[in-house]
Parts: structure tokens; C-alpha cells; sequence
């Protein structure tokens, strides 16, 4: 790395990057890291990021690479914990470079930065995110300030803006995994919404998407506290469901919905008809990309679990759509794998909805489902018989039979006792490796029963 020649660092650096990715893992019984080796290592890439543009960008992606590695290490007792404040600092600086007009190297250092975040351990690291999020808000603050001249200067902006909106998610979802960090969130929450609103203003799909998701962790870190910004926020909400030419922002702003009903539960009820009024003629929109569609019919689920018997209003217009749905995936091409892959992904989001709308209806009105058990069971029977289906279509098969049982009780006996796939499935379930389909498995087998002998 200290060699004259710029292209054997860059190669070098490459290659460095290669060795972390490809063999060092903090869980192997032969690290390539070790005590002895890190800290010559640490100081060379401390060094070399400041090295020309092009050998920086390959130091980021060996910085990458060698966080990443720690990820599954005991987060206690990381090795690379007494390195971070030294990394940051550096890939701070180096997003800030002026000597490239490549957008590569700024975006390398950022996405580093957020490999960096998530492999550190809180609560040992918390006081350096705290101040990370603090350095990330203002400078999110400052692209707001920017004179605007060109197109260029929108582009550079956008692009700052969605890497930075994209820090502040994965601070947010780092800080939300500890009751103890939380609060560091709710210090900060008020001013972050109000930056990420601001950025709405500018009108980027790329920043929407990135401000969007961030706006999601938010959610689920602040909890029903974030029904303060609801308000503010829900019409920002509402052109994202509505903005199916960008279907990439529609679809995550139909994500953020369900973040926002994990936190809300039933506060979430006074935007819950323009939100469902929507996500119906999203489904009806024969322009809006497939891809759309499996995350609004998980999203029903959602929203049913956090309303409840509230629900019960929507019930006559989603069911159409479900059952249409469960239709088309019968008429899908098997030969064909990008339809097979986006069969499965239908067929988990109508089970997810189905699973939502029975768990929401169970303390009251469980009785509005018990016409739509049949049916249900027969789509379940047809998935079942298809070997193309994957182990999370199986998972949400199994769990969503459970549910059934477990929500109309009785109701369900004479269904049970006349089909028997299931204990196929069932038997299917137990002999697989995945422990937590097993557990599934075993719940649901143990609400049938129940439903059996009542």
C-alpha cells in the first residue's frame, strides 16, 4: 500500500477487500484477523483512505468487507469496537472529498459507514452513534441550504441527500434493537421528522425512497409517539401510495404503512380509510408494476392487526381482491422462473393478509371470516400440491391454517375433519431443518386439535 504506483495500491486494496470478504469471519475457527495482525491493518487503511480517489474507494469497499465479517462475532467483545471512532472519523472526511468529481468514492464512504454502524455493539458504542446521528442530521440540514443553480447541482444534492437519508435508517434501526438506546431516538425524533419532511419538498424519487424507509425505522423506534407526526406526514404518505409510475417509491411507501401500524396499533384508525382507499386502487390499476401487489396484500394484514374490529368495514372489498389474487396464481406460467418466484411472493402476501385479518378479528367479530374459510382452505390445498412453492410460502401456509383454527374455533370442525392435506403439510414440516417452521408446525397442529375434540 505504500507503493509508488497508484494502480498496485488500487490493486492492492481490491484485494485486501477480496481476503475480508471471501475468508475473514469474526465466528471461524481460523480467523484471518486476529489481535496480533488488526492493528497494523487498521493503521494501513487509515493511512491509505487518504490516498488518491480511486485507492480510497477500494480502502472503503476493504473497510466494508472487513466490518461486515464481524457482524455475527460476539457484539460484546468485537475486536474492531476500539477502531471505530478512528473509521468514522475517516470515512466522514472522506465523504467530503472535493478532489473527485465521481459520486463513487462519497457513495462508497457512506455505505461503509452504515456496515460500520451495524456490525458496532450498543451499548458500548451508543455515545458515538448518538453523535453520529447528530453529525448526520446536520449535514442533511445543509444540503437543504444549498444554492441550486443547475441540474447538476439538483442531481449532487439528490444524491447527497439519499445517502445521508440512508445513514440516518440504519442509525435508527441500530438504536431501536435496546430499550436503552431508544431514548436517544426520542431526543432527536422532532428535528429529524422535520428534516426528512423538508427533503420531501425537493421532489426526488431516489431521495422519496431513501426518506420513506428512514421514516419507517423512525416509526418503529419512536413507537405510538409517532403519532405525533402523522398529521404532517400522512400526505406524504398518501403520494407515495399514489406515485405507481415510480412504483419502487409506491412500494416502499406501502411498507412504511405496516411500519406505522406495528407502532400506531389502533391510533393509526383516522387515516386508515384514505390509506385502504388507496391500497384498493393501487390492486385495481392495471398500470402498477406487479411487484406492488404481494407487500399491499401483506400490508391488509397489518393494518387488520392494528384496528381490529375495525376491519371489519374493508372486509367486503378485500376479500374480492384476495380471492382474485389467489385465482391468478393457479394461471401463472410454472415453466417460466420469474413467474414461478413472483407466484410465491403473491401467494406469501395473500397469506400474510389472510393471517392479519383472522389474528385482528379474534377477540369480537370472528364470525364476518367463517364464510371465507372454505375457500381459504382450498387456495392453501392447491398451493400445498405445488412442489415450485418456496420454504416461506410453506411458513405462511402453515401459520395461516393455525389461524384459522385458532380464530373460528368450532366453526372450523367439519372443515378439518373433511380435508386432510394438511397433515401432509404438517408431516412436511417436522422433517425439515428450519426450527422455526417446525415451531409453526407444532402450534398449528396444536389449534387444530383443539378445534378436533371441542
Amino acid at each position: 500500500m505504500k507503493d509508488q504506483n497508484s494502480h498496485v495500491k488500487d490493486t492492492t486494496a481490491w484485494t485486501l477487500g477480496r481476503i475480508f470478504e471471501i475468508l475473514h469471519s469474526g465466528t471461524s475457527e481460523y480467523p484471518v484477523l486476529t489481535t496480533t495482525n488488526l492493528p497494523r491493518i487498521m493503521s494501513v487503511l487509515l493511512v491509505s483512505i487518504r490516498d488518491s480517489p480511486n485507492v480510497a474507494e477500494k480502502v472503503c469497499g476493504a473497510i466494508y468487507f472487513l466490518a461486515q465479517g464481524f457482524e455475527d462475532a460476539d457484539s460484546s467483545s468485537s475486536m474492531l469496537t476500539p477502531y471505530l471512532g478512528d473509521v468514522v472519523s475517516a470515512l466522514l472526511s472522506t465523504a467530503d472529498r472535493t478532489d473527485t468529481s465521481s459520486v463513487r468514492l462519497r457513495s462508497s464512504a457512506y455505505e461503509t459507514l452504515n456496515e460500520i454502524i451495524r456490525c458496532s455493539s450498543t451499548p458500548e458504542t451508543s455515545n458515538m452513534i448518538a453523535h453520529l446521528l447528530v453529525e448526520i442530521m446536520n449535514r442533511l440540514s445543509k444540503t437543504l441550504e444549498l444554492q441550486i443553480a443547475s441540474s447538476e447541482d439538483r442531481e449532487k444534492q439528490s444524491d447527497v441527500q439519499a445517502l445521508l437519508c440512508g445513514v440516518l435508517q440504519v442509525i435508527l434501526q441500530k438504536l431501536s434493537n435496546s430499550d436503552e438506546t431508544k431514548s436517544i431516538i426520542l431526543q432527536s425524533a422532532d428535528q429529524m421528522m422535520t428534516l426528512f419532511l423538508q427533503v420531501f419538498a425537493c421532489r426526488s424519487s431516489t431521495v422519496h425512497e431513501e426518506a420513506m424507509l428512514a421514516i419507517g425505522a423512525l416509526a418503529y423506534g419512536t413507537g405510538p409517539e409517532f403519532a405525533t407526526y402523522m398529521q404532517e406526514f400522512y400526505k406524504y404518505l398518501e403520494m407515495g401510495l399514489q406515485n405507481f409510475e415510480e412504483y419502487q417509491v409506491c412500494s416502499i411507501s406501502v411498507g412504511v404503512v405496516g411500519d406505522i401500524c406495528r407502532a400506531l396499533d389502533d391510533k393509526v384508525l383516522p387515516y386508515c380509510d384514505g390509506i385502504m382507499s388507496q391500497l384498493l386502487k393501487d390492486l385495481s390499476n392495471p398500470v402498477l408494476h406487479r411487484s406492488v401487489k404481494p407487500p399491499i396484500f401483506s400490508c391488509f394484514g397489518d393494518i387488520a392487526l392494528a384496528i381490529g374490529e375495525h376491519f371489519e368495514k374493508y372486509v367486503p372489498y378485500v376479500m374480492p381482491m384476495l380471492q382474485g389474487a389467489a385465482e391468478l396464481c393457479s394461471q401463472l406460467d410454472i415453466n417460466d422462473d420469474d413467474m414461478q418466484e413472483y407466484g410465491n411472493q403473491l401467494r406469501r402476501g395473500i397469506f400474510e393478509a389472510y393471517s392479519g385479518i383472522l389474528q385482528g378479528f379474534k377477540r369480537s367479530t370472528a364470525a364476518v371470516m367463517v364464510p371465507y374459510a372454505s375457500p381459504l382452505l382450498k387456495f392453501i390445498e392447491a398451493v400445498v400440491r405445488d412442489k415450485n412453492r418456496d420454504e416461506e410460502v410453506t411458513k405462511a401456509a402453515v401459520a395461516v391454517i393455525g389461524d384459522l383454527a385458532d380464530t373460528l374455533g368450532p366453526d372450523t370442525k367439519v372443515l378439518f375433519k373433511d380435508c386432510t392435506f394438511h397433515m401432509d403439510l404438517l408431516g412436511e414440516c417436522f422433517q425439515s431443518d428450519n426450527e422455526q417452521l417446525k415451531e409453526t408446525a407444532t402450534w398449528t397442529k396444536g389449534m387444530i386439535y383443539r378445534v378436533l375434540v371441542s
